[in-house]
């Protein structure tokens, strides 16, 4: 980098000409689930710690990078599907990762230019990024908080750039899957829909555990995983459809209901555009989501 150009964080953003903060400090000893995703999404912000977590998962279960890609593609069908079929202008990303083509503002702006979304995130590092690519705060901001501390997040004054008496859609892909406290999660849920209105929807998706009766090397697989990121990441959980689905529990559910992520209103290879991927066979059953209507 020459004396002439500025790091990103440092470029002026938005009309006023804010500068963005400098990133916080980043811990290289360990890795972050936000950064291997960045790794697998062809992002720039991860570290060889993150290369390596994401390396380790793909020899323990082959097509590793399916699961975040076909995530992905799942959220990013979901948020079009709100949109562009259900007319719903507003959005809260919770536990929000690093900005990347095609996040949920850019699938809603492509039905409402006015569509508002509010990414969420404990990680200050996906702040950082987040508030460094916000124009001008209008249609798009990002908050610190979570899906533990639900009630905390709802009083962010800058939550207010929703219109909570209007439908909002939920977006919690990734989220629940590393909460250790499946209860937590589930009372979380519970205020975020106490908060908004009639017509909002709930997207959720989840690292599934199969039954291992039915099919014993995908449990086999998710067992491995489990093991591999709770012991590098200190979280990272597959676990049954029927404790998934409690995560449901006071929505009414929307077709096709809760199912492997790739089978979620898929679309065409061809044209591709976002959320067109589609996951291969290996490691479909590891990761299911749905979508809820209040």
């Amino acid at each position: 980098m020459s004396r002439f150009t500025s790091p990103d964080f440092l470029r002026q953003a938005g009309d006023n000409h804010v500068r963005a903060k400098p990133p916080p400090p980043v811990n290289l000893a360990r890795a972050n689930i936000n950064r291997i995703r960045s790794f697998h999404l062809r992002g720039k912000d991860h570290f060889q710690v993150d290369r390596d977590l994401a390396a380790e998962a793909e020899r323990t279960a082959a097509g590793f990078v399916d699961i975040v890609l076909g995530e992905r593609a799942f959220l990013q069908r979901a948020v079009r599907h709100l949109s562009a079929d259900l007319g719903i202008r507003q959005f809260l990303h919770v536990d929000a990762g690093m900005p990347a083509p095609g996040d949920p503002h850019e699938i809603a702006h492509e039905s409402f230019r006015d569509a508002r979304v509010v990414y969420a995130s404990h990680d200050p590092v996906v702040l950082t990024h987040h508030l460094a690519l916000t124009r001008d705060g209008r249609t798009t901001t990002a908050v610190r908080g979570g899906l533990e501390d639900a009630a905390g997040l709802l009083r962010d004054p800058e939550v207010g750039l929703l219109d909570l008496d209007q439908p909002v859609g939920l977006l919690l892909t990734g989220v629940v899957s590393h909460l250790q406290d499946l209860d937590a999660a589930v009372r979380g849920i519970a205020e975020l829909r106490a908060a908004v209105a009639p017509g909002s929807h709930l997207v959720l998706s989840h690292y599934c555990r199969p039954d291992a009766a039915r099919h014993p090397k995908d449990a086999r697989r998710a067992d491995q995983l489990q093991e591999l990121f709770t012991h590098r990441l200190g979280h990272g959980y597959w676990r049954s459809e029927q404790e998934i689905a409690s995560l449901f529990d006071g929505w009414e559910s929307v077709p096709p209901g809760l199912l492997q992520t790739q089978k979620w209103r898929t679309l065409p290879v061809a044209p591709p555009i976002p959320g067109s991927y589609q996951m291969p066979h290996r490691n479909r059953q590891l990761i299911i989501g749905g979508m809820g209507r209040l």
